[in-house]
């Protein structure tokens, strides 16, 4: 059977251990009481033991190693050359790493940042709170990320353009707690998670699980804007930001 998109994403932060002490109780709670949930929680469990099984047959033998330099090393050993350790040890890098290559391949695929962004901006919707401090001056918000994560983010007040600010919260994605700015504009939440570094990213407007993602870069921080206001509402907000922190 199907279930819908708001019990995937709690069956997949369930199993990858993101839900806190109580929303898995929670969780655990109606998986005991529907059959069709609790089918699907068992088939997850069921592929990823097997996924995790699978790698167990990628892990070169222990006398690997022996049995390459000792095919190398056949033959007059007075004819022996540098090339030949050398091709050796090119050989088992080699070997290693397609093993590890067809590891990665044949583990579960880890979600793209959009799609990380995306779902913790759904957790925070389904959340009793989306945020971790609730304010709407930015100079409350931002040294309130000091010490939580390694950058200091950029926090703009967007209120005389349509779009205030409702506070913040650390978002971990790809195991790098990030710095997210919540902001209003009518009834929809505006999530704006940012990040250090320049990713290589795109500017076009693209929809993800209902969500509108805009994602740029100013060369030292990366940002990924998402909400289900409209897409023009969108694309205002990102201009108003980015024409605010240029004249910061």
């Amino acid at each position: 059977m199907t279930i819908s998109e708001q019990d995937e994403l709690l069956l997949n932060a369930y199993l990858d251990g993101e839900l806190d002490a109580i929303e898995a109780a929670r969780f655990e709670s109606r998986v005991a009481s529907d059959p069709g949930l609790s089918a699907q929680v068992n088939s997850q469990k069921a592929l990823s033991a097997a996924l995790r099984s699978d790698l167990d047959e990628d892990v070169p033998p222990p006398d690997l190693r022996r049995r390459i330099v000792a095919e190398l090393n056949k033959g007059n050993e007075s004819r022996k050359t540098p090339w030949r350790a050398m091709a050796a040890s090119f050989l088992i890098g080699a070997l290693l790493a397609g093993t590890a290559s067809l590891g990665v391949l044949r583990s579960p695929s880890s979600p793209d940042i959009a799609d990380a962004i995306v779902s913790a901006h759904i957790r925070a919707l389904m959340a009793p709170q989306p945020i971790d401090v609730a304010s709407s001056d930015h100079h409350t918000v931002k040294p309130w990320f000091n010490g939580k994560i390694a950058f200091a983010p950029v926090v703009e007040d967007l209120a005389a353009d349509g779009f205030p600010l409702a506070g913040g919260r650390i978002d971990v994605i790809g195991l790098e707690p990030s710095a997210t700015l919540v902001y209003r504009h009518g009834n929809h939440l505006i999530s704006l998670t940012e990040m250090p570094g320049a990713r290589a990213l795109s500017s076009s407007l693209e929809p993800a699980r209902g969500y509108n993602v805009l994602a740029w870069s100013d060369g030292k921080i990366s940002y990924w804007a998402v909400s289900d206001t409209a897409a023009d509402e969108l694309r205002n907000f990102v201009g108003k930001f980015q024409a605010a922190s240029a004249g910061s």
